[in-house]
């Protein structure tokens, strides 16, 4: 069973309904700016058991950027999911790789439309400001974790390591045998597996990346 998040989930779907920032103004891999709120939550004594005892090494470890873009992917994909904090680290780091501001670049996800690979879709598009309201995310549909992006005239293409998608099956396998494939447990279960990888995975080193022209 998906959990609520009470506050938190008010401010996503605000942020998320309300538009872009003015991040591209900046240029540069330059921080998320805020619509509506002045700041983003820290304070691990805002966050539930489950991620509260992580927040502060989370972004020690990683920085605010990746903070902002996970957070804010959980509280849209309504659970902390494997796949969706890979596209959102996957976007932050297309990012970094490209030089590329907030909501300035066009994504290609082969993830498709169906889980669990498709979760990624919700990382890829809350990371990089990409969506597909706006037009500038297009999916393939082949159904694969992958993913290319673009930003002037330097595009990557990325997707997760072996090791990476190996631990999320594997996860997956462990919690569907022992406790029945996406039951109220199993959903429990995923999130405390889903917050030790989301400290864990580097995402400098945790994907395969080629520069296209």
């Amino acid at each position: 069973m998906q959990k609520r998040s009470g506050v938190l989930t008010f401010f996503i779907l605000v942020f998320l309904f309300a538009g872009a920032g003015t991040a591209g103004a900046h240029g540069g891999f330059d921080a998320r700016e805020a619509v509506c709120l002045k700041s983003y939550p820290t304070d691990p004594a805002l966050f539930n058991e489950t991620v509260g005892p992580y927040v502060q090494k989370i972004i020690d470890r990683y920085g605010l950027e990746e903070w902002k873009a996970t957070l804010l992917t959980n509280e849209m994909h309504r659970h902390l999911g494997l796949w969706s904090i890979i596209g959102a680290k996957m976007g932050v780091r297309a990012r970094e790789v490209l030089n590329a501001p907030f909501d300035q670049l066009r994504v290609v996800s082969f993830a498709g439309t169906t889980p669990p690979y498709s979760c990624l879709n919700d990382g890829l598009q809350v990371s990089t400001g990409a969506s597909l309201g706006r037009g500038t995310i297009s999916n393939a549909n082949i159904g694969s974790p992958k993913a290319q992006f673009f930003h002037d005239d330097k595009g990557v293409y990325m997707r997760p390591k072996t090791e990476v998608v190996n631990a999320v099956r594997q996860a997956i396998k462990e919690l569907s045998q022992k406790y029945g494939f996406q039951s109220q447990e199993y959903f429990r279960q995923l999130e405390k597996v889903a917050v030790k990888y989301w400290l864990e995975w580097d995402r400098s080193r945790m994907f395969e990346e080629k520069a296209m022209p």
